[in-house]
């Protein structure tokens, strides 16, 4: 890592007024990409490399960037799978790549041909935020140097590139005025064009906030909403410093003729201790919104970006100020420093093993007097994969058990203190600092759901208990932990076709304001979606289709036909029957994500209601979350499973009988919760 001191300006200095500038901006997501960290090695107290490596896999972290050749780290990727970022160091061994082919050769024969393709290296990077005239220049006949000597390997798949700090670009405000500041980089830039190759570029919102928070607001800086600065000189707005840097990165490889060059971000990230605004709060917020964002790219450049956090350990040997030594998502010990969800190759993969990640989330319902404790629940949670679990009330048992366990927690303000929090902000601060802010952030949260299916009489309070939470949560630090609702199946009045999904008129009378709420604060809807209930009280609409095999995703192929639309399940035809109603609403909405906040189907105690039923439904819900659904085909639905346990207090018949285990945690049926 090579910021320091003189990178501190980051050229950002003069954005004067970003943090006056309010308004929203929501982006909706693309395709996953995964996200590298760094593995920096100045420590004397570091896990050896083999146990790096593990640990990258465990998280589901698929990049990794060295800093020179290291024989211990290269050997300890070999069939990892990991990308990797590989980096020849600066100081003489650069200044001999550009001066010497037969080096160049000779460098590549000992530190990549004895690993590729053992070890996935995607990108050389000749070079590390290079200082000083003479070693800039020697920058481009370097890279040239190594691409003859692979190719001639017949290793010319591997890329050749540089990492430049942010300041090699000049005018970085507006995005759109970037330029580079020395004609080096501008043939560097053209080069690459001809190669195929990105441009690597270190890019720290942190620096330009610490150096300027009179203009820069801390929630621009992390990602977090509310503040929109319009770039006058394209037209984009734009919502976080990072894509503003970013995209000012673009536009001077633009200006160098190479518009069309990736840009790889080969560094990023925040610092949890040693100087201003260095914090383990703004460093998960910055890192885990820099994970949740790439996948969306930038208004320049929208679509997946590739980027790399420094780093993965804090290391005591780094010099500069104390901030350089505190970069760290993990301690040596390998406990983790801050608690980051990853987005892995298919999952939300919260430093859990992705191959055995659940696909779906589970609702933990507790209206048993035979349920296990909480420190076991959340044992079987892990055992089976679940990286994220629905409680319907802050229990203080089951969040203090689910402290550090790295399960994300999906957490509810139940229907009876909604007339308090929405006429009371005191009492909404006091509810957070009590159930959210004492847990925090050894409990990860991801939404608070102010109420479930609230009924008719309460409706009104909704709205105003959501709001009251949100700036609650706004002031104690922890605005990236969305507040949302979630609603009843029963608020759709027309399930099929989905493009005729409509709210009933009761739910009119309120939703507008709900969905209004969701859309500015970029939170999702939730609902629970049951094609149990469509299909036992008759909600196909008149519509001559074999509803079981509809529920039960076993149609042999698709059913219900909706213009150019095929649909084999009826739950993905709730789905898009709910964005249709959403849409309907007339109040935007367009970027509000629905998340199934409940679904399943009962083993006994009513209509259709039996094991294999229940087996089959649910096995498929978890292969097929993945595929999107036919109108947004590819885009993962985010879903939980009803429920963890069958409950011997509620309501007899199928209300006792949805649970994935028995009280005495044996499986009910078998069931593979892995896609």
């Amino acid at each position: 890592m090579g910021h320091g001191p003189a990178m501190a300006t980051q050229h950002v200095a003069s954005m004067l007024a970003i943090a006056l500038i309010v308004g929203t901006f929501a982006s909706v997501p693309t395709t996953v990409q995964s996200i590298g960290v760094c593995y920096g090695m100045l420590g004397n107290n570091l896990p050896s490399s083999s146990a790096v490596v593990q640990l990258y896999r465990s998280k589901g972290i698929n990049g990794m960037r060295i800093y020179s050749p290291s024989k211990p780290a290269l050997d300890a990727l070999r069939n990892s799978g990991i990308g990797l970022i590989l980096d020849t160091g600066n100081g003489d061994v650069l200044s001999q790549l550009a001066s010497s082919a037969s080096y160049a050769a000779s460098w590549v024969q000992a530190n990549v041909r004895p690993y590729y393709p053992a070890v996935n290296i995607k990108y050389i990077a000749v070079g590390n935020e290079v200082q000083g005239g003479a070693a800039q220049q020697s920058i481009l006949p370097a890279i040239r140097n190594l691409n003859a000597a692979l190719s001639s390997a017949g290793l010319g798949a591997i890329k050749v590139s540089t990492s430049v700090r942010f300041d090699a670009v000049a005018n970085s405000y507006p995005p759109s005025s970037g330029v580079f500041a020395q004609g080096y980089m501008v043939d560097v830039a053209r080069y690459l064009a001809t190669t195929g190759a990105p441009l690597l570029a270190n890019i720290y919102p942190y620096f330009a906030y610490r150096d300027n928070p009179r203009d820069i607001s801390l929630g621009y800086a992390t990602f977090q909403p509310g503040t929109a600065v319009r770039d006058s000189g394209n037209g984009l707005t734009y919502t976080s410093l990072f894509d503003a840097m970013y995209d000012a990165v673009v536009a001077a490889m633009e200006k160098a003729g190479a518009g069309g060059v990736k840009v790889v971000v080969s560094e990023s990230g925040w610092p949890s201790a040693g100087g201003f605004g260095a914090t383990a709060d703004n460093a998960r917020a910055y890192n885990q919104g820099l994970i949740d964002h790439v996948r969306r790219g930038t208004p320049k450049r929208p679509g997946a970006v590739e980027a790399f956090i420094f780093a993965m350990f804090n290391e005591n040997q780094k010099g500069g100020d104390e901030t350089e030594r505190n970069f760290g998502l993990f301690y040596p010990n390998q406990q983790p420093v801050l608690l980051l969800f990853f987005l892995g190759r298919r999952s939300m993969a919260p430093f859990m093993d992705d191959a055995g990640a659940a696909s779906v989330g589970v609702c933990y319902g507790t209206s048993g007097d035979n349920l296990p404790p909480a420190s076991t629940v959340v044992g079987m949670l892990r055992d089976n994969g679940f990286t994220v679990v629905r409680l319907y009330w802050p229990d203080g048992a089951a969040l203090a058990a689910l402290g550090g366990s790295g399960i994300k927690v999906v957490v509810g303000a139940p229907n009876d203190v909604l007339p308090e929090l929405a006429s009371s902000a005191s009492a909404a601060a006091a509810w957070v600092r009590q159930h959210i802010e004492s847990y925090h952030p050894s409990v990860a949260f991801r939404y608070v759901v102010v109420g479930n299916e609230v009924p008719v009489g309460q409706t009104q309070y909704l709205v105003p208990a959501m709001e009251n939470v949100h700036a609650a949560l706004a002031v104690a630090g922890l605005g990236h932990v969305k507040v949302t609702t979630a609603i009843s199946q029963g608020t759709i009045a027309v399930h099929l076709p989905p493009s005729a999904g409509e709210f009933t008129a009761e739910a009119r009378s309120f939703m507008p304001y709900v969905v209004a709420f969701l859309e500015r604060t970029h939170a999702p809807l939730l609902a629970n979606l049951y094609p149990y209930f469509v299909y036992t009280l008759g909600g196909g609409g008149g519509m001559a289709v074999d509803m079981l095999s509809f529920a039960l995703f076993t149609a042999p192929g698709p059913v219900v036909q909706d213009g150019e639309y095929g649909y084999q399940n009826q739950f993905e035809a709730s789905v898009d029957a709910l964005y249709a109603a959403v849409a309907r609403l007339g109040v935007g909405g367009q970027n509000v994500r629905v998340v199934v906040s409940e679904t399943g189907w009962p083993t006994a105690g009513g209509a259709a209601a039996s094991v294999e039923n229940a087996r089959t439904f649910n096995q498929n819900l978890v292969t097929h979350v993945w595929n999107g659904t036919p109108r947004r085909p590819g885009k993962r639905v985010e879903a939980y499973v009803f429920a963890l346990f069958n409950e011997n207090l509620k309501e007899a018949g199928v209300e006792q009988n949805w649970g994935l285990f028995y009280p005495n945690t044996e499986r009910v049926y078998p069931i593979n919760f892995s896609a």
